[in-house]
């Protein structure tokens, strides 16, 4: 089922304090307009959900869309720090380029259901319980940040012990790759020369002919060019 939420796009963000006498009370009329609203689609902007293996891959793919919406703060904790429903006074995320306002609190409770929608039935108990956007994110760091370092040394013992084997370049090259892809989304990116060695010592010393050339570049080889150039030399040998 397609989940809706709409949240304001701001360009900046300012925290007006309104009077805890009037708790009621909003930004002044002089400098609050209709607010410009986009509707965000978390079946299709937020297609991954986060079960118990994938969260690097779910966090990336969340922070990405946080960030085109400059609401990356709103989770990490930058605009939110004291934000709760029982604050003294009133918060409002505003837009100091447009006049725009909107309470903070509603629009991490927008961002908080967001959360809800694209996290896993299995994970959502984990953070059924959270009150704000902010906690919610927190709390999903907590939990499986130590399941990412854990993950980092899998693939990295599973990159030293790639061998070909009987598979094409081709096959071997992107099973290689996908590793390093992965690493470099849990915030662990392979260098090239990195990379290079790894695939390199999966090749097996019957493929010395193409090896020792490449070991002896004095410039880094980019994973396309080092593809291209293994992929030309099994043409050549078939």
């Amino acid at each position: 089922m397609d989940i809706t939420f709409v949240i304001p796009f701001f360009f900046s963000n300012v925290f007006l304090p309104v009077s805890n006498s009037t708790p009621n009370s909003t930004p002044s009329s002089d400098i609050t307009t209709k607010l410009s609203l986009t509707a965000i689609n978390t079946t299709s902007q937020l297609p991954l959900k986060l079960t118990g293996t994938n969260y690097p891959s779910w966090r990336a793919q969340f922070t990405s869309l946080l960030i085109g919406y400059e609401l990356l703060g709103y989770v990490d904790g930058y605009w939110l720090l004291n934000l709760s429903a029982s604050n003294h006074f009133q918060l409002y995320y505003c837009s100091s380029l447009h006049f725009t306002c909107i309470p903070a609190l509603v629009l991490s409770g927008q961002l908080l259901n967001a959360i809800f929608s694209s996290v896993s039935e299995n994970v959502m108990p984990l953070v059924a319980t959270a009150d704000t956007s902010r906690e919610a994110w927190s709390t999903l760091a907590r939990l499986f940040a130590n399941r990412s370092r854990t993950r980092v040394m899998q693939l990295k013992e599973t990159l030293t012990s790639s061998q070909r084997g009987t598979r094409s370049f081709s096959e071997f090259l992107q099973s290689v790759k996908s590793i390093a892809d992965e690493l470099a989304l849990i915030d662990t990116p392979l260098t090239n020369d990195d990379l290079t060695l790894h695939i390199l010592n999966g090749l097996g010393d019957e493929f010395h002919d193409i090896v020792g050339p490449i070991r002896a570049r004095e410039s880094s080889l980019s994973f396309e060019e080092l593809h291209d150039l293994l992929i030309g030399y099994e043409a050549d040998l078939k």
